[in-house]
């Protein structure tokens, strides 16, 4: 078997193998199993004229052929390619003499090949003699052939072996290289749905699903650049549940987290899709409400201060009536970004809860000079 260098690749080894092939003085085919032809070297299609990117049948090879002599008996039915397609279908041929269309003899030779295909080498004679005498210097040439071409019809099948051989391990490696692009890409998207998952539990809250605190911030500090730039109004709404203390002493803190759910869903109810809804630190919660003016913010605020008192938290068995306090903060021309406007809301909301609780406390309007 030829060697390689250990630092070739299997495509570099083939490419050198095959074109080592086409240089050789023997012209080369390579038949498979089926006897369908699968390699035809330029020395052979050259040698036997054949049409450039074609690939022939055996059957047109042979019909190629107009003599046929293998050094047995000369009188066997058929026409000369009939007789050497029968003979390569039987099996090997050590030497035969042939003579080609356009009238040039040639020296071939048949083996079969280890997968039971066949391997075809073809060689030129000497220059062609008269027909009376040519028989002779044929079977001489023929002979001093025959050594060189065992010793290349050895070779190549050996080379066919290693060529399959590398093949084999070509189709094993992209086999594996194909498996693990399929691992790679279902580990990339895990991984990509667990970066969604943590991305979506640091933006919201885990109990309630309302906004972080951190997400609340930023993208209420983009809302309020937003409407600056538009000339749109803003209000921020700062919402505390009324004695939610008393809810955990007297029902448990699981009727608490569900209150801090309920009193969630309930404001959803009462806001749109744009305005934006956050959990701020245990029962205390902010809306901002982009582009609106101080009008419909208030009677949003007491719209959902409404909702909230009118529909009990039903816990198990109980029936647990919930209030919430609100303070109202517009976004003003003296605000530097939303947390001068959370400071001003929030002071608000404890105005709410001085006054009595459940109610909506806002800044009363300014006064134009």
């Amino acid at each position: 078997m030829p060697q390689f260098l250990a630092s070739d690749s299997a495509s570099d080894a083939i490419t050198a193998l095959a074109e080592a092939i086409d240089l050789l003085d023997v012209g080369v085919v390579v038949l498979d199993r089926d006897l369908c032809v699968r390699i035809v070297t330029r020395r052979f299609a050259d040698a036997w004229a054949l049409p450039e990117a074609v690939a022939p049948t055996l059957r047109e090879l042979a019909s190629l052929v107009r003599e046929f002599h293998t050094g047995g008996a000369t009188g066997d039915p058929g026409t000369a390619a009939e007789r050497l397609t029968a003979a390569i279908c039987a099996g090997a041929i050590p030497t035969a003499v042939i003579r080609l269309a356009d009238g040039a003899r040639r020296v071939l030779r048949c083996t079969v090949r280890r997968d039971g295909g066949r391997l075809l080498t073809c060689t030129d004679l000497v220059a062609p003699d008269d027909a009376a005498g040519h028989s002779r210097r044929e079977q001489d040439a023929a002979e001093r052939l025959a050594a060189e071409l065992r010793f290349s019809n050895e070779t190549l099948e050996s080379q066919a072996a290693y060529l399959a051989s590398l093949a084999e391990a070509a189709d094993a490696n992209a086999q594996a290289a194909e498996e693990a692009k399929r691992l790679l890409e279902r580990e990339v998207a895990e991984r990509r749905q667990l970066e969604q998952r943590l991305r979506h539990m640091a933006a919201t809250d885990a109990l309630t699903g309302a906004l972080s605190r951190a997400q609340f911030l930023a993208l209420g500090q983009r809302e309020v650049e937003r409407v600056r730039q538009q000339g749109l109004g803003l209000a921020l709404l700062m919402i505390d549940i009324d004695h939610f203390k008393l809810i955990n002493d007297h029902h448990g803190h699981p009727a608490g987290d569900a209150a801090l759910c309920h009193l969630v869903t309930g404001l959803r109810t009462g806001i749109r899709r744009i305005d934006l809804l956050g959990r701020l630190g245990g029962e205390e919660f902010a809306i901002v409400l982009p582009a609106i003016g101080r009008e419909p913010a208030a009677a949003v605020a007491e719209r959902l201060r409404e909702y909230v008192a009118d529909h009990e938290l039903t816990h198990g068995a109980q029936q647990i009536g919930m209030t919430v306090s609100i303070g109202l903060a517009m976004l003003g021309d003296g605000d530097a970004g939303l947390e001068q406007l959370l400071v001003r809301a929030d002071a608000l909301l404890y105005a709410a809860k001085h006054a009595g609780r459940n109610r909506v406390v806002g800044e009363a309007p300014a006064i134009a000079a």
